[in-house]
C-alpha cells in the first residue's frame, strides 16, 4: 500500500571581525537567553549534553549547497540522506537505520499524516541551523522515529542592522535571488525579513523546480523580562520533481542498451508535483523571575499539494526497456494547529543544581487526499532505451480504474516532565511524558463501502542519561531512552486497529574537548530495539503487527583546528540493522532493511589562507546499501567530493562558488526493490554574488 499511495515517500548571532595585524578571532556565537537546544530544551551546553547532539549552522549549509534538510545531512554519522536525490516533495533520510519524512521546526514537528505524499518543508535559507538528536525523543517531544530527529531553528530578529542580498546561479539552469534584512524597528522591536524566488531544472529530463519563499518576523520585547516573536511562513512551490522510480535494469545492471544516464527518467511532461505551505506562529519568552521563566508557543499550519505522477510493473515481455506504466494523481490539504508551553524552574543548593522542565503540548491536523489510479488501463509503454516523454499527450488518460478518498483527523496532547540536575561534574537527565494520541481516518474507495479505522496510543516515554567530565577533556556518557510511533491500519487477521510501535535504546559515549578548544570529538555506540513492526504478505491488503527490527551501530566524528588557516573535521558511521522477526516472510529474519548505508565515512576541510579566502573540501563514501529487503544484492559503493569557496572582494561583496559531487558521478542512490529505484544526485555548481551592508 505504501507503494501505490506515497511513493516512497537562538538565536542572534554576532561576529567578532575586528582585525589585528598578526591575529585572527575566532567566530563568537552569543546565543540569547530564550535559546533552549534540540536536545534537552534547556541552555544545556553541548558538552555536558549525555547523548548524540550536533548542530549545523547556516554558514556550513550555504558552504555545502544544501537547499533542503536531506541535502544538509550529508556529512552527519549514521545518516543516509537524499537516498532519492532526484527527488524533492520531502526530506527523506534513515538515522540509525530507520526512516524518517518528519521534520520538526523551531521545536514543534511539522504536520504529516503518515500515509500520503503532503510533507511541509522549510528552506534552508529560511534556517539558522539545522540541529540533529540521534535516538529515541519521545520523552520530550511525543512519537517519533527511534533513530532521532531533526530541528530546523528558524532565523529570528536581531537587534543589530543586517543586510544581505545573494544572487546565485548554477547548472540546471539555476536562477536565485534571496533577500535577509534584520534590525531594530525602535527601542523594544526588532524585525527580520527572508525571502527566496529559485527556479531550476530537475535532474530528471523534463522536470523542473520552482520556489518562492516569504517569511518576516517581528519581535516586541517591552522588558528585558519578556519577549514575543511572531513569524510567518509562507512557501510556494509551483513544480517540484515527484518521486518516480526506474527499474534496477538499465541503472544498478547493465540492459541491452547499456545504463541510463544520471538524468534517465520513467516519467512524462504531465508529471508533476505542486505544493503551498503557510504557517503564522507566535511563541512568547517569559522571565517571571531568577528561577522561573516560561515558555508558550502557538503555530497554524494549512498546506496543500496536488500531484501527477507514474510508477510501473516492469517490462513487457521480451524487453529489458519497455516499461509499463500506469498513472495516478494526488490532490491533498491538511490543517493544523500545534501548541507548546514551558515552565522551567532552577533549584540550585550548595552542591547540587535542578533545572526542572514541566511542558504540555497539543496538536491537531485534519487532512483529505484524494487519490485516483489508471491501474495500467491505456497508460502509453515507454521505451528507456528511446524515451518520448510526450507520450500522455497523445493519449486520453482515465484515472477511474480505482479512486480513494481518505479524511484524517489526529490529534496528540501530551505532558512531560525533565529534571536535569548537576552535582559538580556529573550530569544527569531524567524525563518522563505521556501522550494521548488518536487518529480517525474515513476511507471511500471504488467498489467499497465507506470504512472508518480509529487507530488510538496511550503511551509513556522516559529517557535517563548521565554524563560525567573528567579534568583531561573527557566526558563519559551513558543513556537509555523510549519512543513510539503511532501506526494507521487494521491487524487483518485480528480485525483490530494497529498499536503504535515501541522502541528503547542503549547508548554508551565518549566526549572529548581539549583544553586550547582546537579539538573536539565524540564516540558513541548504540543498540535500539523497534517492535510491533507492520508486515504484509504478498497481497498487500493483508498486514499484522507481528515485527521487529534492530540495529547497531557506532559513530565516530572528530574535528581538529590545526593552526588559524586549517580546520579539518572527519566523521564514521556504522549501521547494523536486522530484520529480527516477520510473521509473513521468516526467510527476510536476520536481513538489512533497503535503503540504509552501513558505511558513511566522510571528511570536511576548512582553509583560510587568508583574510579574503576560504576554501572547503569535502569527501563522502557510502557503502553497504541493499537492493531490496530480500538482500539479494549490494548497491556499489560510491565516493563523492564536494567543493566549495568564497573571495570577499571588499568589505560589502564577496563571491562564492559550491560544487556538489566534483567529479559527476553517476550513481544508483538507492533501490526499494529491484523494480523501484533511484539515481543519486548528479554534479551541481553554483556561483553566488553577495552584497552584506
Amino acid at each position: 500500500m505504501s507503494h501505490v499511495f506515497t511513493n516512497q515517500v537562538l538565536a542572534d548571532v554576532a561576529t567578532n571581525s575586528e582585525e589585528a595585524p598578526e591575529t585572527t578571532l575566532d567566530t563568537l556565537v552569543i546565543r540569547s537567553d530564550a535559546y533552549r537546544t534540540t536536545a534537552t530544551k534547556t541552555a544545556l551546553d553541548p558538552e555536558k549534553t549525555p547523548m548524540s547532539y550536533s548542530r549545523i549552522e547556516q554558514e556550513t549549509l550555504q558552504q555545502r549547497q544544501a537547499d533542503s534538510v536531506a541535502s544538509a545531512l550529508r556529512y552527519e554519522p549514521g545518516v543516509s540522506s537524499e537516498s532519492r536525490g532526484t527527488v524533492g516533495i520531502f526530506d527523506e533520510y534513515t538515522l540509525r537505520g530507520f526512516k524518517n519524512y518528519s521534520n520538526f521546526y523551531d521545536g514543534m514537528r511539522l504536520p504529516y499524516d503518515g500515509t500520503w505524499n503532503l510533507m511541509p518543508q522549510v528552506d534552508a535559507y529560511a534556517t539558522e541551523a539545522v540541529e540533529v538528536l540521534k535516538g529515541p525523543a519521545s520523552s520530550l517531544y511525543g512519537y517519533n522515529e527511534p533513530g532521532g530527529m531533526v530541528n530546523q531553528i528558524a532565523k529570528t530578529p536581531k537587534n543589530i542592522p543586517e543586510n544581505e542580498i545573494r544572487l546565485r546561479a548554477g547548472t540546471n539552469n539555476l536562477k536565485e535571488i534571496a533577500i535577509d534584512s534584520t534590525g531594530p524597528i525602535n527601542d523594544t522591536t526588532n524585525y527580520r525579513m527572508v525571502a527566496l524566488a529559485r527556479e531550476k531544472d530537475g535532474q530528471m529530463q523534463t522536470t523542473e523546480e520552482k520556489r518562492v519563499l516569504i517569511n518576516p518576523s517581528i519581535e516586541y520585547k517591552p522588558s528585558k523580562n519578556i519577549s514575543v516573536l511572531a513569524n510567518l511562513y509562507y512557501q510556494d512551490d509551483p513544480h517540484q520533481i515527484p518521486s518516480t522510480p526506474l527499474p534496477s535494469v538499465g541503472t544498478v545492471y547493465k540492459a541491452s542498451y547499456g545504463k541510463l544516464d544520471a538524468d534517465a527518467y520513467a516519467g512524462d511532461k504531465w508529471n508533476d508535483f505542486s505544493k503551498k505551505v503557510f504557517m503564522p506562529s507566535e511563541t512568547i519568552n517569559w522571565k517571571i523571575n531568577d528561577l522561573l521563566t516560561f515558555k508558550h508557543t502557538l503555530r497554524y499550519t494549512d498546506a496543500d499539494a496536488q500531484q501527477k505522477n507514474t510508477y510501473h510493473q516492469g517490462f513487457s515481455e521480451g524487453s529489458d526497456s519497455k516499461l509499463i506504466r500506469t498513472a495516478y494523481t494526488t490532490d491533498e490539504k491538511m490543517t493544523n494547529w500545534a501548541t507548546d508551553n514551558q515552565l522551567a524552574y532552577s533549584l540550585i543548593t550548595d552542591n547540587t543544581s535542578h533545572n526542572l522542565l514541566l511542558g504540555v503540548d497539543y496538536q491537531k491536523t485534519d487532512s483529505t487526499a484524494k487519490y485516483a489510479d489508471a491501474m495500467y488501463n491505456g497508460i502509453p509503454i515507454i521505451d528507456l532505451s528511446d524515451p518520448d516523454y510526450d507520450l500522455f499527450s497523445k493519449t486520453a488518460l482515465s484515472l477511474t480504474s480505482y479512486q480513494r478518498t481518505d479524511d484524517i483527523e489526529q490529534s496528540q496532547f501530551g505532558v512531560y516532565l525533565q529534571d536535569e540536575m548537576q552535582w559538580n561534574k556529573l550530569t544527569v537527565v531524567a524525563g518522563l511524558r505521556h501522550d494521548d494520541y488518536k487518529s480517525t481516518t474515513k476511507t471511500t474507495a471504488t467498489g467499497s463501502d465507506t470504512k472508518t479505522t480509529v487507530n488510538e496510543a496511550n503511551q509513556t516515554s522516559g529517557r535517563l542519561s548521565a554524563l560525567y567530565q573528567l579534568d583531561n577533556g573527557f566526558a563519559p556518557y551513558v543513556s537509555y531512552a523510549q519512543s513510539f510511533q503511532p501506526l494507521l491500519g487494521v491487524n487483518y487477521i485480528t480485525g483490530e486497529a494497529f498499536k503504535p510501535t515501541t522502541a528503547n535504546q542503549v547508548e554508551v559515549g565518549i566526549k572529548y574537548n581539549s583544553p586550547d578548544k582546537a579539538t573536539k570529538a565524540t564516540l558513541s555506540a548504540y543498540d535500539i530495539t523497534r517492535k510491533n513492526d507492520k508486515v504484509t504478505a504478498i497481497d498487500w491488503t493483508k498486514q499484522t503487527q507481528t515485527g521487529e527490527t534492530t540495529s547497531k551501530g557506532f559513530e565516530i566524528s572528530a574535528d581538529h583546528r590545526f593552526n588559524d588557516w586549517l580546520n579539518v573535521g572527519v566523521g564514521y558511521g556504522y549501521v547494523d540493522a536486522e530484520i529480527t522477526k516477520d510473521e509473513f516472510n521468516p526467510q527476510l529474519v536476520g536481513n538489512t532493511p533497503q535503503q540504509i548505508a552501513k558505511h558513511n565515512a566522510t571528511l570536511w576541510a576548512s582553509m583560510k589562507p587568508n583574510a579574503k579566502t576560504a576554501v572547503q573540501v569535502g569527501v563522502r563514501h557510502i557503502a553497504g546499501m541493499q537492493i531490496d529487503r530480500e538482500n539479494s544484492d549490494t548497491l556499489p559503493s560510491v565516493t563523492l567530493v564536494d567543493l566549495a569557496g568564497s573571495y570577499q572582494i571588499n568589505p560589502m561583496f564577496d563571491v562564492g562558488l559550491t560544487v556538489s559531487n566534483l567529479f559527476d558521478k553517476t550513481y544508483v542512490g538507492s533501490c526499494y526493490d529491484r523494480n523501484n529505484c533511484w539515481m543519486g544526485a548528479e554534479r551541481q555548481a553554483s556561483v553566488s554574488l553577495t552584497a552584506k551592508f
